[in-house]
This record gives C-alpha cells, structure tokens and sequence, in this order.
C-alpha cells in the first residue's frame, strides 16, 4: 500500500517561466525506502521541498501529491502545518540552516513537541533527553541548553533524528543528510536513520549523490537528471543493470565510494 502518491509533478519558475522539474510521477510505499539520487541541480530536493510544500513562493507546482489518499497541493496553509513534523518530516541537508540562530536547542525542540502534544514541561524535557540519547549524544541537558552554532553538523543531524524519534511521523524525508559529513560521521548517522526506520516502521525518501549510502539503505530507486525521472526501480536492479547511459556513469564514478561504505559497514 502506497502512502504517498506522486502524479505528473511539475514545478515552474514564475520569473523565469522556466520548467524545473517535469512531469515526476512516483509512490512511496509504506513501511519502504525510496531513494532519489542525481547529481546537483537535477531537481532532487525541490522535488521533497514540493511535498511539503516548502518551496519559494515564486515557483508555481502542478500536478497532484496525496498523502495517505489527502491531496496536499490544495490544502490550506494551516493545514499542511499541522501535518509537517508529526506526518511528515524533513531531516535537511544543512543542520545549520534548520534551527533558528537565535535560539537554543532546547526551544526549538520543545516548540515543536509542543505543536503537536499537550505534554508539561518536565515530560517534554524527559523525552527529549531520552530521544537525544538514543541518538548517541551525550550530556543531553547541555546539548538543549548550546546554540546551533555550537553544535557540529553531524550533531545537528542527529538531533533533528532525536526530533523525529519524538514525532513519530508517518513519512520521514531526508534530503542529502551526509552531505557535509565526513566519512566516519556520514557513517554514524546513517546507521542512526536506519535504526530511526526500523524502530519506527515509517516510510522514507533519502535524497542523495551517494550511491554507496543508498545501497544500504533504500528499497527503490529514483534516477533525475535536469528535472525529469530517467529510470526508476528496486535498488538491486537498477545497480545491477542499469539501462540508461547517465545511471551507468552514476554508478561507475561511485563504485570506489560504494566500495569504501561497504567497508565501513562490515559488509566486505
């Protein structure tokens, strides 16, 4: 059973008039990983920000996206508010740029648990020690109490999976999380992504340039190349024979990474 349904997405550029991404079509099933993969500016993460509905103003979206059978492009604002976070969540590419500057951890995390539950102040702060925790971070109250620039990328990103444990959304959407990573810490959170999966049962969508991550990690497979899907399938397929010339070069140029993640991952 699908819980997101993708038809015929397109997004324009009202200034430009120019067509960025063109007639996606594309499900999530539940319970599954779908990964998208295409190098910079194939449309990958205007894609997930379309989904929920977090792109500019100036970029017009057609087509249709139901989640969970309920269309999302013609909702209300404050509905579609009410379902980011605790139905559907975006883990970004940029910790740093998730977290408002100006404010500690600890508020943003609790403005959003508060959102979404009528927990006291002790629960929510119990929880989220917990959640933090889990995730491998220790002294958790001081974590709470540090502005995002004291943190490292790789904290933030496990703390917006803290966030996540406590959500407890339907449909997690993780847009190039590693990218800025390295390698041991791109390591670690993506383990701490699929134990975030496998605890919670929810469905995922993991955006990357990074082959050798999405083998790990995802049961389908999406290919984009300047705003259009150019070939679509299970993982295992698509790295085995790969039919179009671009996907073949994908794979070819991320053999030694994929080589150097199997690696790391015990799996070699």
């Amino acid at each position: 059973m699908n819980i997101l349904e993708v038809n015929n997405l397109s997004i324009v550029d009202k200034k430009t008039e120019k067509l960025i991404v063109k007639d996606s079509t594309f499900n999530v099933k539940k319970g599954e990983t779908l990964a998208i993969v295409g190098e910079s500016g194939s449309g990958k993460s205007l894609t997930c920000r379309a989904l929920m509905r977090l792109n500019h103003p100036w970029l017009n979206l057609t087509g249709t996206v139901r989640f969970n059978g309920e269309e999302l492009l013609t909702i209300s604002k404050r509905a579609m508010r009410k379902k980011r976070g605790k139905q559907m969540y975006m883990i970004m590419q940029n910790g740093m740029t998730a977290f408002d500057p100006s404010r500690v951890i600890g508020v943003h995390l609790r403005q959003a648990a508060a959102e979404h539950y009528n927990w006291s102040r002790l629960e929510t702060d119990q929880k989220l020690k917990l959640a933090i925790e889990s995730v491998l971070i220790k002294d958790a109250v001081e974590v709470l109490n540090k502005y995002p620039h004291q943190l490292s990328g790789g904290m933030l990103q496990r703390i917006m999976i803290a966030l996540a444990l406590i959500l407890e959304p339907d449909l997690i959407i993780a847009d190039e999380p590693t990218t800025a990573l390295d390698t041991i810490t791109q390591y670690e959170v993506v383990n701490q992504l699929i134990g975030l999966r496998d605890r919670m049962g929810c469905s995922m969508i993991f955006v990357s340039h990074d082959l050798g991550v999405v083998r790990h990690l995802a049961d389908d497979l999406l290919v984009m190349k300047d705003g259009m899907i150019i070939e679509r399938g299970k993982v295992q397929s698509i790295f085995n024979e790969p039919k179009e010339e671009y996907t073949k070069y994908l794979v070819s140029t991320r053999e030694a990474l994929s080589l150097q993640f199997n690696r790391l991952m015990g799996s070699q």
